[in-house]
């Protein structure tokens, strides 16, 4: 007796969109957390930018100060007084020291979705 199997591929990428994007918001604000931990900081606003201006159920990070970019890209040095793990290209330094986890925690959250 011959077996038929039929594969609904849009059905499966309808599911695993469905459940991607249940998580996206909770993995945008652990890994927002996690960057902000090495982020420059004096008076706190280039922090609180990022928690304003970030979309986090689209996974989008903002620091959107008039001079974010610039501290990210063209000043490679960090001032440690306020903040100790402040550091140059700091969401590149997080991904160094926690992709590992991001990846476990992405993984963890997608199954709640199922």
């Amino acid at each position: 007796m011959p077996v038929r199997i039929k594969i609904d591929e849009n059905h499966i990428v309808d599911v695993i969109d469905k459940n991607w994007n249940s998580g996206l918001a909770m993995i945008s604000s652990i890994i927002l957390a996690d960057c902000n931990k090495y982020c420059k900081e004096d008076t706190g606003m280039l922090i609180m930018s990022s928690l304003i201006h970030s979309d986090l159920k689209r996974g989008r990070l903002v620091w959107n100060t008039p001079y974010a970019a610039r501290q990210y890209y063209e000043i490679p040095t960090a001032y440690k007084d306020v903040n100790g793990n402040a550091s140059w290209r700091w969401c590149e330094v997080a991904k160094q020291n926690h992709l590992a986890e991001w990846v476990r925690q992405a993984q963890a959250i997608t199954r709640l979705y199922r």
